[in-house]
């Protein structure tokens, strides 16, 4: 165990800002995170399927060597996805196909989990 603390002892001169949160606080962070967790991607389907098809891109690939990289059009083809448009979807990046799905699986895992840790404070 002595040899754990030390090893991992690197992490601490890392970290800039120790948080010692009381009960009370941790209840109230973890609440509010299963609310972002559940509003946010209510909140992105909610907004028009072409909401993030004007402007230019702020990729740096594009911006300095003039070339799309494998992230490219993902945030627009993600959201044509979710309003089922699989063709413009397709147009913008197939990788969406592969890339919605883990980042849902992601999300969902993070709820569970937070929602486990508010469960385990709340006994």
């Amino acid at each position: 165990m002595v040899a754990m603390i030390k090893r991992y002892k690197w992490v601490d001169k890392l970290t800039l800002i120790k948080i010692n949160l009381n009960l009370k606080q941790k209840k109230i962070r973890t609440i509010l995170t299963l609310l972002i967790i559940i509003l946010l991607p209510i909140l992105i389907y909610i907004l028009p399927e072409n909401y993030f098809d004007q402007g230019g891109s702020n990729c740096l690939s594009v911006l300095i060597f003039d070339q799309e990289c494998y992230g490219c059009g993902l945030t627009r083809a993600c959201k044509h996805l979710l309003h089922l448009n699989f063709e413009k979807a397709f147009e913008y990046n197939m990788l969406s196909f592969i890339a919605l799905p883990l980042i849902a699986l992601l999300w969902i895992k993070w709820f569970f989990k937070e929602r486990k840790y508010l469960l385990f404070l709340y006994k």
